[in-house]
């Protein structure tokens, strides 16, 4: 069970316990929503979230419900006796004994908060919350809550849904089309093992929910998402050690293609997958030689690359990554070089850069062991950095027109030994 605890208006405190079990009998003849405006809100809040994350929506149960609404009501009488006890927040069979015989899942979540929007949210914010409401096998929920009059609770309101899955049930289930592979403001992660993970944004939340793509990833030198052929669906760059090229291109059926070569001889070269040129119908690589500091620019026609372009040189020492750092439309580069500092090379939009002195728009990056450009990882259109620091945490910075806005710390340790693409 996880116990968390926060204060004053935004949260008090909330937790999920989440369990298994199997009974002969079946869920009831789905019901029609609840009348009360309150649970109903609930109810669509918590079906949005789950369909927009490929889950199917949950049918009200009014028998769940009369247990969610009791065990509401045991907590509400603790709060105003004096003996609440976030340590006992659950049943101790987490709400099994409410529920219609023959479930084969089920999980409880409890949250004291302000009003229905802030109480749904909050689970989606919560990882254990998250897990539970978005679980793919529940089919039933049911809830309850009452608002507390205890002095000093700013009359908040405690909530309490419980969720169950049933065999039956799903049979019917109506499921949202499915999800891409991966979205602008993922970001992809190959482990030691070599498997590949894709990490959905959270909107600058802790990443703590990842999705299995793939074994066989072993030997990956570099990444990046990028819609290469421009279909709408999201692919995965790669360069390996071995020097080969792949795509691997994301389908609508929610999977990835096997990788498909696209070249060889790309080891010494560090990439950045842009839209280099504003008039190219499709993304193309700069790409960085290592051993000679050229940047050249590799357009590419759908197919394949057409004859590259030699964009600059002395960019030995410069660690790359390609962004819209002025918001002017056209992609920009910005380089960390040997002191720390962040300079960038604003894009003509046409295959070159802006002849200017390179403005430095920060310092301390040195200690930064990834940074890459990352495109909507708010939700809100922008670029930003991505960037890994030597602890292993993994950081967001967004870019503002022309600035940095405050960072977010989207990884907490443990991200050190993955291979990351944004």
């Amino acid at each position: 069970m996880r116990k968390l605890l926060g204060f004053l208006t935004s949260l008090l405190l909330a937790a999920a316990l989440l369990g298994t079990g199997i009974a002969p009998a079946l869920a009831a003849t789905t019901p029609p929503p609840p009348a009360d405006p309150y649970l109903a809100k609930v109810l669509q809040l918590m079906n949005s979230y789950r369909w927009q994350n490929g889950a199917g929506p949950l049918v009200w149960n009014a028998t769940i419900a009369k247990g969610s609404q009791d065990w509401a009501g045991t907590l509400n009488s603790r709060i105003n006796a004096g003996t609440f006890d976030v340590a006992k927040v659950h049943r101790p069979d987490g709400g099994l004994s409410i529920l219609p015989a023959g479930a084969d899942m089920y999980s409880e979540i409890v949250a004291i908060n302000v009003s229905a929007q802030a109480t749904v949210d909050w689970w989606m914010n919560s990882p254990a919350h998250r897990a539970a409401l978005l679980d793919p096998r529940a089919t039933d929920v049911g809830a309850g809550y009452v608002v507390t009059t205890k002095s000093g609770w700013s009359g908040m309101t405690v909530t309490v849904a419980n969720l169950a899955g049933y065999a039956a049930s799903r049979l019917n289930q109506p499921q949202p089309p499915p999800q891409p592979v991966a979205n602008p403001g993922d970001i992809a992660a190959v482990d030691t093992a070599g498997n590949l993970f894709i990490y959905p944004s959270a909107r600058g939340g802790d990443l703590w929910q990842r999705k299995f793509v793939s074994s066989g990833w072993t030997g990956v030198q570099q990444l990046a998402i990028t819609d290469l052929n421009s279909d709408g669906f999201q692919d995965i760059l790669t360069v390996w050690k071995s020097g080969a090229l792949t795509i691997s291109y994301g389908q609508a059926n929610g999977t990835l293609k096997a990788p498909q070569a696209i070249g060889n001889g790309w080891g010494p070269y560090d990439i950045v997958a842009a839209k280099w040129r504003a008039s190219d119908a499709f993304p193309g690589l700069v790409a960085k030689d290592r051993a000679t500091g050229n940047l050249f620019y590799y357009p590419f026609n759908g197919a394949g690359f057409t004859p590259r372009l030699q964009i600059g040189n002395g960019w030995g020492p410069l660690t790359i990554m390609g962004l819209d750092f002025d918001g002017d439309g056209r992609m920009d580069l910005a380089a960390r070089n040997a002191a720390g500092q962040l300079l960038l090379y604003r894009g003509t939009g046409t295959g070159g850069f802006v002849g200017e002195t390179r403005r430095v728009i920060g310092t301390g990056w040195g200690g930064m062991t990834h940074l890459s450009g990352i495109y909507n990882h708010l939700g809100t259109n922008a670029w930003g950095i991505l960037a890994r620091d030597g602890a292993g945490n993994l950081l967001h910075y967004p870019i503002l027109t022309g600035g940095f806005g405050a960072r977010s710390q989207i990884g907490t340790g443990g991200w050190g030994p993955l291979t990351l693409g944004s």
